[in-house]
Order: C-alpha cells, then sequence, then structure tokens
C-alpha cells in the first residue's frame, strides 16, 4: 500500500492541454437544490457581506503564505439557502455536505453542520473583493475560505467556480 502526501497548498498542475486555465466569472451552486444559481460579483454586492480582514492563509506543511489585504465577502449559508436545498426528509441536513471547486480542480469539504451549527459556520465565506475592485487575477474571481480554521490553507479555495451540495448517505 502506498500512502502520498499532497502539499495543500502547492500550485495548480498545469493544464492537460498546457493552456492556460480560464477563470469562471460566476460561481454555480448545484446538487442537491431546488433552485441551483450562477452568482457573479454584482450578485453577491447585493447581499449581505462583511469586510474580511486580517485573514492569514496558514498551510498545514509550511506555514503562514501571509495576511491577505480586507476582503469584501459573504457567507457561503446564504448562498445555499437562496439555492433552496432540496430535503426529502426531516433530518437529511445531517446528511449534506458542501463540494467547493476551484481552478485546477482543487477541492474542500464542508458539512452542512459546520456551517449551519458550529462556531465555524459564519466565518465559511465566498469572497469577490478587495478595496472596491475584483480580487487580483492571480487569485481568481472568487475565493472560498474558512476564517476560523487552524491551518486556513488546505480550504483555501482560488479560482472557485462551484459550490455542490451533496447528500452524503
Amino acid at each position: 500500500m502506498t500512502i502520498a502526501i499532497v502539499d495543500s497548498c502547492a500550485k495548480d498542475a498545469a493544464s492537460a492541454t498546457g493552456e492556460p486555465e480560464m477563470l469562471a466569472t460566476s460561481v454555480r451552486v448545484e446538487g442537491c437544490v431546488l433552485k441551483p444559481l450562477e452568482v457573479t460579483a454584482r450578485h453577491l454586492d447585493a447581499l449581505e457581506g462583511a469586510l474580511v480582514q486580517d485573514f492569514d492563509v496558514i498551510c498545514t506543511w509550511d506555514g503562514s503564505h501571509g495576511v491577505l489585504p480586507p476582503l469584501r465577502a459573504v457567507f457561503v449559508g446564504d448562498l445555499l439557502m437562496q439555492a433552496q436545498p432540496a430535503f426529502e426528509q426531516r433530518v437529511d441536513f445531517k446528511r449534506m455536505a458542501l463540494i467547493a471547486e476551484g481552478r485546477g480542480g482543487y477541492r474542500a469539504l464542508y458539512s452542512w453542520g459546520e456551517i449551519f451549527n458550529s462556531p465555524l459556520g459564519r466565518g465559511i465565506v465566498v469572497a469577490y473583493a478587495q478595496d472596491g475592485q475584483p480580487l487580483p487575477g492571480d487569485k481568481g474571481c472568487f475565493v472560498l475560505f474558512s476564517r476560523h480554521d487552524v491551518a486556513t490553507g488546505p480550504r483555501y479555495v482560488q479560482g472557485l467556480r462551484r459550490l455542490e451540495l451533496v447528500k452524503v448517505w
């Protein structure tokens, strides 16, 4: 049996064609939802958001990658609620997880309980603006991160393109 350790803060792998990857200009919210969404920065700007300050990207293996400048962001739970989760049973929320996918196929996983029933929840955000302007090109148009993780880097999803709500069992 072989076990591979992957650096969660590693750079994206080159695309199969060698061409630069196109960054998403919207985020799709889909999966186990009644109303799939495709949101843009303009849509996010209309939501109640927050200014996230002093967010340090800390990776598991090599520590801090630096504090980001202040970012405008919205709570990921607000996007999920707009998409109207498709619960078949009253207790389905316990069976749900969110997969966030960014550039290069990078993914992070969040449980429903983490988002809506823990101190971490309100800190799981989608950022889309810096100093009133779109995010710098190297980050992509959207980034998702959890402000209250101990190691924030492994779930720091740059170039966010998709939020998929899945039923685990």
